[in-house]
């Protein structure tokens, strides 16, 4: 039965002990059913302000606030399992509309002042071409870990035309990024020797220097990317391409039906190291599943590695790019 559009959560939890209890509006809750659906939702112990919807049909099972200050949502299955099909879905419109975005990254990339659209663009071409998460100024300064918006000039180090930026992402892991275009190279070198800790600052109007803030980048991409995406869409673009070429690139003894459990596996890990997260959470929210299920099907993907051998870079994406964008085409 499908899960019912409805915002109603009644239910709050209150600590006792080492432990919680819940009430419906003075009323503590005693139903062992409802309290096993509780149980089942794993709300983190360390949410504040818990509510919890007292439907198991209801769209979002649980809201609160984490340790950061952040809203976060626990939805029903059946609303996960839609958006996470809806993100897939939009790939192949997302691979159109790459080539005006691009188009526009480097034009804005070659203003002369440091203006927002300037520092905006840069803060996207990270996005682009290395699939860094966009990070909050708040996440950064709670958690000691970063994403592109909120890096500081300490992250950053630049030798002639190459710059690496290393620095704790998400859970703290540890990145390190190798940046070759030379136009961002020269852009972000010139941003870090700006006043102020962080490196993406821009001057306004009135020459004073302002800090960019991810709503300004998600407003740029809504200007500029020709749909509803948002700076997470590069992260699903890029896990999927990184594992489409995975599995293009496999020897052709790898290729044979009874690899398919090796060949899927060495295609997760090449996505997982270019995003920077364990195969699990590649493989689960980052790589679209049409590109895993050519890892069982060799005569498709020798297809595939033709059509890709006769393909050249055209209208800024390469040939891997080309390759997937109409594979995802035709696949529906």
């Amino acid at each position: 039965m499908a899960a019912r559009r409805t915002s109603r959560l009644p239910i709050t939890r209150r600590r006792a002990g080492t432990g919680f209890f819940y009430l419906e509006g003075s009323r503590s809750v005693k139903d062992p059913r409802l309290l096993e659906r509780i149980r089942k939702l794993s709300i983190p112990p360390a949410w504040q302000q818990v509510q919890i919807a007292a439907s198991s049909r209801a769209k979002v099972q649980a809201r609160g606030i984490d340790a950061a200050g952040r809203t976060q949502m626990i939805y029903h299955p059946e609303f996960r399992d839609r958006q996470d099909a809806a993100k897939f879905d939009r790939l192949p419109a997302f691979g159109r509309a790459l080539p005006n975005l691009r188009r526009q990254l480097m034009r804005d990339l070659r203003r002369g002042s440091s203006d927002k659209n300037k520092v905006t663009a840069a803060v996207i071409m990270l996005l682009d071409l290395h699939l860094l998460r966009i990070g909050t100024h708040a996440y950064s300064h709670a958690n000691e870990s970063f994403g592109a918006a909120s890096l500081r000039s300490k992250h950053l180090a630049v030798q002639g035309h190459c710059a690496t930026l290393d620095f704790p992402g998400k859970s703290g892991q540890e990145q390190h990024v190798k940046i070759r275009s030379r136009r961002l190279v020269k852009v972000l070198a010139e941003l870090r020797d700006q006043p102020g800790y962080e490196i993406f600052r821009y001057l306004d109007e009135d020459g004073k220097s302002r800090l960019l803030q991810p709503s300004q980048i998600n407003q740029y991409l809504a200007e500029h990317l020709d749909g509803d995406f948002t700076a997470k869409d590069f992260r699903t673009w890029g896990g999927s391409l990184a594992a489409f070429e995975a599995l293009l690139e496999a020897p052709a003894s790898a290729m044979a039906a009874e690899d398919a459990t090796n060949l899927r596996k060495l295609a997760v890990e090449q996505a997982a190291r270019k995003l920077g997260n364990t195969p699990e959470i590649a493989a689960g929210s980052y790589i679209d599943p049409r590109v895993l299920a050519l890892a069982e099907d060799p005569g498709k993907l020798s297809s595939l590695r033709r059509s890709k051998s006769q393909l050249k870079t055209k209208n800024h994406l390469d040939p891997a790019s080309r390759c997937m964008l109409r594979f995802l085409e035709r696949t529906g």
